[in-house]
């Protein structure tokens, strides 16, 4: 029997009781939604909205999967709960898959540790690679996200990205007392605006490491190898929103070798088939992690679960010590079947290469209104994540907003170019925007039909006129 809802009482409840993110009492608006279907949000009046935020680029198989459906409803009708101390054998079948099936062919993976969320799996990766090396330092990107638990936020460095406080009058409040834990932070490779001041490719001609990577091992050498036990990189920038160039992981890995340190890839965003591969790592062939993290895509996010991939040297030390660690919800029997559900659909439907094939029909629609609009600075991207760098002039790079990546998120955010094409998107019933005021970050699901595809680019071609006018 279809349970009724009184949508009007469940706005005066959401109002009166709920704290909202990223928007004050006044600013903020009220989007109920009913259900979800495929690629799109139904609201209580029927109204469809085409997501190209996918939620937080994190459904990767799209909205209620039949396939993770009927492995919930099973789980559902065997358990309640049973904590990780515990073996089910949906958490025993999915670590067999990630590091048997999907992993196979990889000489690296050892073990799997699953966790709650992407947060605490970077939280997990970083206590293991302090565990394995002995050393406390764990080196990071400018405009990195890692999450917001206050070990990964120490991590963390797109600025708006840790949980402070911002109003329309500019006025900002940094969480009070958070460290940065034995963190350093080390250059973006943001090509399209370098924070070193230099210009791709030009910049290879002085030798054969990128700046950015020379800049990083440098800064390595001045904490002292032997105080660091780690970089974390995501292979593409998520909130950041930045795809390095192809040199910069493979020189990232080559210089973790040399000098002794571990490589924790955060796969949270990108992993399972985001960028057209199982993994980010996998698009530079011969680079291996020593910890991968993961979360999002291994159950599409229809009930949250993440983990912790580690090497099999990795998986031996923490074999032969007592872990003393747990988490109330890691390898939840009800996520663990929603993940081998997921994962079983994605092998079969070989997910990944849809998302390749995807990508490059909708990279192409991009790089055609590249062509035709004046604000339209950049297009990079792969699979079902693609980054649009929005610019009064092409030739000078001038962006909209000056503070770009290292906005607070303060005054008026209605002036952002992304806050523009969102509304102006969304008169066509499409979502579509970005984290940064000067860049839209795009992605549906995997899945993602062409006629979908369409629809999202009319939407942005139509929004895109109306900013050309603003750059006039």
């Amino acid at each position: 029997m279809e349970r009724k809802i009184d949508w009007r009482q469940i706005e005066e409840w959401n109002s009166k009781y709920v704290i909202k993110c990223f928007a004050t009492r006044d600013e903020y608006q009220w989007v109920p939604v009913a259900c979800t279907e495929d690629d799109y949000l139904i609201m209580p009046d029927g109204t469809k909205l085409l997501d190209f935020f996918n939620q937080l680029y994190c459904v990767n198989v799209g909205q209620r999967n039949g396939k993770i459906i009927q492995y919930v409803k099973e789980a559902l009708d065997r358990y309640g709960f049973v904590w990780d101390v515990y073996t089910t054998d949906y958490k025993a079948t999915v670590a067999k898959m990630i590091i048997e099936d999907i992993l196979g062919g990889e000489d690296w993976p050892g073990k799997i540790r699953f966790t709650s969320s992407g947060g605490e799996s970077v939280e997990v990766a970083a206590a293991i690679a302090r565990l394995y090396t002995g050393k406390p330092y764990i080196a990071t990107r400018e405009h990195s996200y890692h999450g917001i638990t206050a070990g990964a936020a120490s991590l963390t460095r797109v600025y708006p990205g840790r949980s402070h406080l911002s109003d329309i009058n500019r006025n900002v409040k940094q969480v009070p007392g958070l460290a940065y834990w034995n963190t350093f932070v080390c250059p973006a490779p943001f090509c399209y605006r370098c924070s070193l001041g230099h210009s791709y490719p030009d910049c290879k001609s002085a030798g054969k490491q990128l700046p950015c990577v020379l800049n990083t091992e440098r800064l390595v050498l001045n904490h002292g190898v032997e105080q660091v036990a780690a970089i974390i990189t995501e292979p593409a920038f998520g909130a950041g929103t930045i795809f390095p160039p192809d040199e910069y992981l493979p020189q990232i890995y080559e210089m973790t070798r040399r000098l002794g340190i571990l490589w924790i890839s955060d796969e949270v965003l990108v992993g399972f088939g985001r960028l057209g591969k199982w993994f980010g790592y996998m698009r530079y062939p011969g680079i291996k992690p020593d910890i991968m993290t993961l979360a999002k895509g291994i159950t599409s996010s229809h009930i949250p679960c993440g983990a912790v991939v580690v090497s099999k040297e990795i998986a031996g030390f923490m074999d032969s010590m007592r872990w003393n660690h747990v988490s109330t919800f890691s390898g939840h029997p009800i996520a663990m079947a929603a993940a081998q559900g997921n994962l079983e659909y994605m092998i079969e439907n070989n997910v990944p290469d849809m998302a390749e094939k995807a990508g490059q029909y909708f990279g192409a629609r991009l790089l055609e209104l590249q062509e035709k609009h004046k604000t339209v600075g950049l297009v990079k991207g792969a699979g079902m994540l693609w980054q649009v760098e929005l610019v009064k002039n092409k030739k000078t790079k001038e962006a909209f907003i000056p503070e770009d990546r290292y906005t607070s998120f303060s005054g008026d955010l209605s002036k952002q170019p992304v806050s523009i094409i969102h509304s102006k998107c969304l008169e066509k019933g499409v979502l579509l925007g970005g984290y940064c005021p000067n860049t839209l970050r795009i992605g549906a699901s995997l899945t993602v039909s062409k006629q979908n595809m369409d629809k999202a680019i009319d939407a942005l071609d139509y929004a895109l006129n109306y900013l050309d006018k603003m750059a006039d």
